[in-house]
């Protein structure tokens, strides 16, 4: 009786974790909609290094728990291949703190080729 309790609080806790892992990362999107796909996403992190023309489709901001900044870069360049960019701009890293927790923050411009 206390091995299948075992087991099957062992279960519900894993699926909490595995969904409160998969939920902690948000990324929000705001720009232009009329873009196809696209499968690779450059990364910059200034406009300045961008050698080729191209127009800013719109700003994205990735939030996750402090010290997900690689797991909020790649939420970032998910969003913008899903959203039809050529690139990404990293243009700020910010932490917050509130409600007892503190998190981090990435701002990104979305880039077409023009």
């Amino acid at each position: 009786m206390y091995r299948n309790y075992f087991h099957l609080s062992s279960l519900l806790l894993l699926a909490t974790l595995s969904t409160v892992g998969c939920a902690m990362v948000g990324v929000e999107y705001v720009g232009e909609l009329s873009f196809s796909p696209t499968t690779t996403v450059d990364v910059y992190f200034s406009v300045e290094d961008i050698e080729r023309g191209y127009t800013i489709m719109g700003q994205v901001l990735g939030t996750g728990p402090l010290g997900s900044n690689d797991k909020i870069q790649e939420k970032l360049i998910e969003e913008a291949k899903r959203r039809g960019a050529d690139a990404v701009v990293i243009t700020g890293l910010d932490t917050l703190s509130g409600d007892n927790s503190m998190k981090s923050q990435i701002n990104a411009l979305s880039v077409k080729y023009k």
